[in-house]
């Protein structure tokens, strides 16, 4: 520890270095702190990214879906459930999806309908911001999309029809239309759910679809649960196997990105090796001296390799400082936006850390070593006699 202090005295404080030495070495820090705090966001908004979009489609369709196999809905008879479900079933919400067609005064569109019971719909985290309490819901409202009501020119309040255009024509007047009132317009920012998604009390669903105490499956919305017990003929997806593109796509943008600014990190430490060959040229005669008198090459390797470290200890911390700013100012005031209907979020989300901090301390004290290596496997080849007699 006192060879570590002694080169930080030495390259900071002493009088004998010049002022090239340590502009040269305030450069290489500021570079190092530049390139780890460019690849400590990328790594942050690869992460933030993905757990923001993974965030809002598990708030509409939970972490994992359970479903019958071969058919689309099933009874909820006690003796007929499957085994799991005596252990799951307090975590476990039903539901049920039908297609159907929402007409109001003005026009028509095709929906989706997510029926849940009504003690469930304040445990979604698509209503959390919603400002009207869903306790109330009763069996004759909805919970329609933000894009689906400026399309039709819906407001809370207004009376919508729903209209299901597989219906028999045994059916009476009555069972072939449901009227019901928009309870409040939720915004989940992916406009594909948004313009066909609604929500309706499942005891209202089942009646007017004539499916009694069916359902189409259970959804999770818990991310620590883990469900393995699954019987035949029960299967569950999860949120990547439901999105497998989405999901495939952001892993396939995210490795060139995190190389490409790894490659830009990685330029910045030939500025240390600039620092550790005009520290070299600086002390040559110091060093050519302490070479005659017996000084081993492992020695003065240790020196240099040392500078080199404390120079990129010093610039990954900075760099990790600048980092978590940057991506506070991010998070608060969301300078960096994206488009909401293409990206899913409306600004770019950024994770700080630890983990990627701690590994982008590692990588910066490891590529430290390596280039003061290169750069010492040279200067250390050349004479000292040479060094004195010029």
């Amino acid at each position: 520890m006192k060879l570590v202090f002694l080169v930080l005295r030495r390259l900071f404080f002493s009088s004998q270095s010049n002022f090239l030495f340590k502009t040269t070495n305030i450069v290489s820090i500021i570079s190092l702190a530049l390139g780890i705090a460019s690849l400590n966001i990328v790594l942050g908004a690869v992460s933030g990214f993905e757990s923001k979009v993974s965030e809002k489609l598990s708030s509409i369709s939970g972490y994992t879906t359970i479903n019958h196999l071969f058919q689309d809905e099933f009874s909820t008879d006690q003796s007929l459930l499957p085994d799991f479900y005596s252990e799951l079933s307090s975590s476990l919400i039903p539901y049920i999806e039908k297609p159907a067609i929402l007409k109001s005064k003005d026009n028509s569109s095709n929906i989706l309908i997510y029926g849940f019971e009504k003690k469930d719909f304040n445990e979604l985290n698509l209503f959390s911001s919603l400002n009207n309490n869903l306790n109330t819901i009763n069996e004759d409202h909805i919970v329609v999309g933000s894009l689906l009501a400026k399309n039709l020119n819906l407001s809370i309040g207004d009376e919508i029809i729903i209209f299901n255009p597989l219906i028999s024509g045994e059916r009476t007047e009555k069972r072939k239309f449901l009227l019901l009132e928009i309870k409040e317009i939720y915004h989940s920012g992916i406009e594909d759910y948004d313009s066909r998604l609604v929500f309706i009390p499942i005891n209202t669903v089942q009646s007017y679809f004539a499916l009694g105490d069916s359902i189409t499956g259970w959804m999770n919305f818990d991310p620590l649960l883990k469900i393995d017990n699954i019987d035949y003929p029960f299967y569950q997806l999860s949120l990547n196997d439901r999105h497998s593109d989405l999901f495939e796509w952001i892993n396939t943008q995210q490795w060139p990105i995190i190389f490409i600014f790894s490659l830009i990190a990685l330029v910045s430490y030939f500025n240390l090796m600039g620092s550790i060959n005009i520290l070299f040229y600086e002390k040559r005669f110091n060093l050519a001296i302490m070479k005659t008198y017996g000084m081993s090459n492992r020695k003065i390797s240790l020196i240099f390799i040392i500078q080199g470290m404390v120079l990129a200890f010093i610039g990954a911390v900075f760099g990790i400082l600048l980092s978590l700013f940057i991506i506070f100012i991010q998070e608060k005031f969301q300078f960096i936006s994206l488009a909401e209907n293409i990206y899913f979020v409306s600004y770019l989300p950024i994770i700080f850390s630890i983990n990627n901090a701690i590994y982008t301390l590692f990588f910066s004290l490891i590529c430290s070593i390596l280039f003061s290596s290169i750069s010492l496997a040279y200067l250390l080849s050349i004479n000292p006699s040479k060094i004195l007699k010029n």
